[in-house]
């Protein structure tokens, strides 16, 4: 499975059927990242967003072709099970299935949203899927996190400095059968994702 943005392919290596990819984030950051890879699988993707990121998807990332299951229209974050019940009823070949924890965070503690997180993987690696799930670290304490990273086969950790009037932001593989990485610079431009050189 390829992410389409080359150099995170080349930290990631090749991922596998049943992987799940969590993206920890701050807000939005992390969506290009979402966004190319969905692109890239566009035929047999879905993805699960809230109203927001569904107009995001569709105008500004051209992803119209998405199969997307809407939180507050198609589902609501009280119905978890019905999460659950969505991604074990896709068909067969869906390799990719994107995910955004936040929403429910926000309404449910993050022991509950573990306990679902938990068994989306389980989901994943039983129909041989790869999902990406988008987490705001914010929101979580770090005990809480570290779990969620437990059952991640990778996990992406991006950071956003403020020094003044400039912005770093870097990427992080922290979780990888291949190893851990320096955090490397990245810039979004246009909703393109470009990696660049290890932050010093």
């Amino acid at each position: 499975m390829k992410t389409g943005i080359k150099k995170l392919d080349k930290l990631l290596s090749e991922v596998p059927e049943g992987s799940t990819i969590l993206i920890e984030t701050i807000g939005t950051l992390g969506e290009e990242i979402a966004a190319s890879m969905l692109r890239t699988h566009k035929e047999n993707a879905v993805a699960f967003v809230t109203p927001q990121l569904r107009e995001k998807f569709e105008k500004r990332f051209n992803l119209q072709k998405i199969e997307m299951v809407v939180l507050g229209r198609d589902m609501y974050q009280e119905e978890l099970y019905q999460i659950s019940h969505i991604l074990r009823n896709l068909p067969e070949g869906s390799s990719v299935g994107f995910f955004l924890l936040h929403p429910l965070i926000v309404f449910q503690p993050s022991s509950i949203v573990f306990k679902l997180f938990s068994e989306l993987v389980t989901i994943v690696q039983e129909k041989k899927a790869v999902m990406v799930v988008l987490l705001d670290k914010r929101l979580i304490d770090s005990r809480s996190l570290a779990m969620f990273e437990n059952y991640a086969t990778y996990v992406i950790d991006i950071i956003e400095e403020v020094k003044g009037f400039k912005i770093t932001r870097g990427l992080r593989i922290k979780k990888s059968p291949s190893g851990g990485t320096d955090f490397y610079e990245f810039e979004i431009k246009d909703g393109k994702v470009t990696i660049g050189d290890p932050i010093r």
